[in-house]
């Protein structure tokens, strides 16, 4: 598990996911965007893509997602697109809605971010709304 990033405010985390994802730019970064209550600030938690085809799919270890949702208030699951633009994927779409969790994807090549949203959403819909208008 990589570092924890602490983040004021929304734009400091998209900013950080665009670097993570530049310094990263042979696989999909992945990762958790999260609030904590306490210190008032983004979490923005990396995880290691332990897909078989780091270059085309991501995949985070089932534990570390419940630990990460356990401890702060999620509000999405993030990772980059390296070929392509940041419009979600049939996959990106099939496991959003499996976890009910927002995809926030940013595209190496377009240097922009989607979010995909399920219809159903355990995330903290105000802050996911809040990084929407940082967009």
């Amino acid at each position: 598990m990589a570092e924890r990033h602490k983040c004021n405010g929304e734009r400091a985390v998209l900013h950080e996911i665009k670097e993570i994802a530049h310094k990263n730019f042979k696989r999909e970064i992945c990762g958790f965007l999260g609030f904590c209550e306490d210190q008032k600030k983004y979490i923005l938690q990396p995880e290691k893509n332990i897909s078989p085809e780091p270059s085309s799919y991501f995949l985070i270890n089932p534990l570390n997602y419940l630990l990460f949702k356990e401890k702060y208030k999620m509000v999405a699951i993030f990772h980059s697109h390296i070929k392509g633009d940041e419009t979600e994927s049939e996959f990106d779409v099939k496991m959003a809605d499996n976890c009910c969790q927002p995809f926030l994807i940013y595209s190496l090549n377009s240097k922009k971010i989607n979010i995909y949203t399920p219809k159903t959403i355990e995330a903290d819909v105000n802050k996911l709304e809040r990084i929407k208008a940082a967009l």
